[in-house]
């Protein structure tokens, strides 16, 4: 005679087998997600996702601190992955020199039969250009999902997707509601400034007298109280060519330098045999951005005050090097050290600058 308790437990057990069973297909499909792109379109992603692939340069960064480190992402862009090694973000996930850079090209041109061979989970790239950059991937049977960072609704709507593909909907969150409170504060403080805004060129590259600048009103620019002299030229792309006599005709207060080329610093703005007319050079008012792309939401918010601390000196007291410190701690579980925060910082190229170790040198 079978003991009736232990019967009872045999035919539990057997109903509880069976309704895994029944319930083995809903679990399949809630794995299942769907995601939207900058483009609109849905992408199904089968989660959880093993491997990504991120083309555009500012993104990487963005997909550590989601993801907490480096382990999911298998290729980024060359160019990417030069700037990462050699600044604060290599030096905190040295194994970013082991991801692979031959499944795209600088210019964005990905190897799709390089791609084919990886057969990463998903790839992400630019939305611009996708007869270029997308249809040959797709048109390959390669699920890609594109992104664009033209406004601050866009770049925030990476950083939610990326949120997505990863699991980590909480963590993408968070920083999303990081970067409303910074914009509502910086906010807060420029509308009780009644004063013009503060007239900036955005220089990205240079040969001679002719110079790359960005041709848009970015976000960042926008958030932080700046006025693109390109943009009231009429200028609407990300990026134009201009000669030395339109930045003298459209005089400037102040000059960026973008970080991301190294072979331009504050110094060959001031020493430029054309450009000595220039109310920023004479003033001084020629910076080297920080480290820190601005072009994402998940650590832009750094760059935000940053942009907001030179146009208005005056106004934003925060301490730089402790919103940095902090900031980098909560993306990416990382401890700086001083000199990084230097690095960072542009200590070095920013020297002679106004105002520059003043506002973001680190206290005696």
């Amino acid at each position: 005679m079978i003991d009736s308790t232990l019967l009872r437990q045999r035919l539990a057990g057997t109903a509880l087998g069976l309704a895994c069973l029944l319930m083995a297909p809903a679990i399949a499909a809630a794995d299942e997600i769907s995601v939207k792109d900058s483009r609109g379109q849905e992408i199904l992603v089968q989660r959880p996702v093993k491997s990504v692939a991120i083309f555009p340069l500012p993104i990487p960064e963005a997909m550590i601190a989601i993801d907490g480190g480096t382990e999911r992402l298998v290729a980024i862009n060359p160019r990417a992955k030069s700037a990462l090694m050699n600044g604060v973000i290599g030096q905190l996930f040295p194994e970013i020199a082991d991801i692979r850079t031959d499944l795209v090209a600088p210019n964005f041109i990905p190897n799709v039969e390089e791609i084919l061979t990886a057969n990463p989970d998903i790839v992400v790239q630019w939305q611009r250009k996708g007869d270029e950059r997308v249809a040959p991937m797709e048109n390959g049977g390669i699920k890609v999902a594109t992104v664009s960072t033209e406004s601050r609704e866009t770049r925030r709507g990476y950083v939610s997707m990326l949120g997505q593909i990863l699991g980590k909907e909480d963590r993408a969150q968070s920083f999303l509601d990081w970067e409303d409170r910074t914009v509502e504060e910086i906010s807060d403080v420029l509308e009780g400034a009644d004063r013009p805004k503060p007239r900036i060129a955005f220089i990205d590259a240079m040969n001679g007298n002719e110079f790359v600048v960005f041709g848009r009103e970015e976000a960042y620019f926008q958030v932080s109280g700046l006025a693109n002299v390109a943009t009231e030229a009429g200028f609407t792309e990300g990026s134009v060519k201009v000669g030395a006599e339109s930045l003298l005709t459209w005089n400037p207060d102040i000059v960026f330098v973008n970080y991301y080329n190294d072979a331009i610093k504050p110094a060959d703005i001031f020493e430029h045999p054309v450009l000595a007319g220039l109310d920023a050079v004479k003033n001084g008012r020629v910076y080297k951005t920080p480290a820190i792309d601005p072009a994402t939401a998940a650590g832009g918010e750094l760059a935000y005050l940053w942009f907001a601390k030179i146009g208005y000196p005056d106004l934003f007291e925060a301490d730089m090097r402790t919103q940095v410190a902090d900031g980098f701690k909560l993306l990416y579980g990382k401890d700086l050290t001083a000199t990084q925060i230097d690095q960072l910082m542009q200590m070095d190229w920013n020297g002679d600058s106004a105002g520059y170790a003043k506002a973001f040198a680190a206290s005696n």
